[in-house]
């Protein structure tokens, strides 16, 4: 565990390996636990796992949540680890973050990983979970981690490891987190992505229904999961850090 000063903020995170680097972005409240599996991926890539703020040991002054502001985060801690450039890997709303980074800072960006991502909220279920989750996040926080944790893992101690973690995030700005990705839409700037794009989904997830968003990129790679939902860094794990690696391989590191 190591960590950063960015305005005024203690910004966590975890990095080990060498190679080419690779950033994941968590969801709201989930922090860096979330992607514990992914740390293997160490072996080939420099693997680096921040708490955005507001999140797990990430501890500073309460600020207004916005998707603009946690890519300036994430280029902040790159800039700060002399990282020049990155493959930005973001899961579930993590994806809307590491889309608008992608975007915005093209120049720091090797490739564009979505686990379970999307461009926008598009189907009228998919916007009342994000309302829920921030009805939840709001008034009933505790159902919403035991709900969220029990969703990722059968494995007891790792279910509460995410619980512990998830209870240190700060309620309004998980809310607003929500809030941002509910209301994100990059869809018409998505032929702007030049970097190599792979997108993981679950078969019995309705998010891959975004999947058809991005299929005319020419750029774009996909893989489906069977028998799994939405819950790909941890129930998926060994399948995604394989993905994520011959993807790499394949399309970066050969020209990197």
């Amino acid at each position: 565990m190591a960590e950063f000063l960015y305005e005024k903020t203690r910004i966590v995170y975890d990095i080990s390996g060498e190679g080419i680097p690779i950033i994941f972005i968590h969801p709201p409240a989930m922090g860096r636990v979330v992607f514990r599996c992914q740390e293997d991926l160490n072996r080939h890539f420099t693997v680096i796992i921040p708490d955005l703020s507001g999140t797990g040991d990430s501890i500073g002054p309460e600020h207004k949540v916005t998707i603009d502001g946690y890519a300036k985060e994430v280029k902040a801690l790159l800039e700060y680890l002399n990282i020049k450039k990155a493959v930005i890997c973001g899961y579930s709303a993590g994806g809307c973050v590491a889309q608008e980074f992608v975007l915005r800072f093209p120049e720091m960006s090797l490739g564009l990983i979505l686990i379970s991502g999307y461009s926008e909220v598009q189907s009228l279920g998919f916007k009342y979970e994000h309302l829920a989750g921030m009805y939840f996040a709001k008034k009933f926080p505790s159902f919403l981690r035991y709900v969220i944790s029990s969703a990722h893992t059968d494995q007891s101690s790792y279910r509460d490891d995410i619980n512990r973690h998830m209870k240190k995030a700060n309620r309004k700005m998980w809310m607003e987190f929500y809030e941002q990705s509910l209301y994100f839409n990059c869809t018409e700037r998505l032929s702007e992505i030049s970097v190599p794009l792979l997108l993981m989904y679950g078969s019995r997830d309705f998010t891959n229904q975004h999947l058809q968003t991005y299929e005319k990129l020419t750029n774009q790679q996909a893989v489906i999961f069977p028998n799994v939902s939405h819950q790909l860094p941890t129930k998926k794990s060994q399948l995604v850090n394989q993905t994520i690696t011959g993807f790499i391989i394949e399309n970066i590191e050969k020209s990197h």
